[in-house]
């Protein structure tokens, strides 16, 4: 005798949820265009860090400080992710402590790339 097959469900399986901060359709495009993940990414918006190095918004390592009301940063900075998951971002200086690079050919990219 022939066993049941399983019953399928009703509804399909939920997505993954974004935790990230990125909007989703921002999020699947930076992730479609580079081949890259960004699930561990994360955006603090509003945040007092920017200011602290004189920016409007910054990035290091997976987490994204936005400035508050800079929101319009963020591909940029997403942009910088890209960078710095492909190993191309090297500190060349230090802020108050934090390791740094402003190269402009970076930031330069990080403006098309956004």
């Amino acid at each position: 005798m022939r066993e049941p097959e399983p019953a399928m469900p009703k509804h399909p399986a939920t997505p993954l949820q974004n935790h990230t901060g990125i909007p989703s359709p921002m999020k699947s495009y930076f992730e479609l265009s580079s081949g890259l993940s960004f699930d561990d990414v994360r955006v603090h918006y509003y945040s007092a860090k920017p200011a602290q190095f004189q920016a409007l918004a910054y990035t290091q390592g997976s987490q994204i400080y936005l400035g508050p009301g800079q929101e319009q940063h963020l591909s940029h900075e997403l942009g910088h992710i890209i960078q710095q998951k492909t190993g191309r971002v090297k500190p060349v200086k230090s802020f108050n402590g934090v390791p740094l690079n402003d190269d402009p050919k970076l930031e330069q990219e990080a403006d098309h790339m956004g």
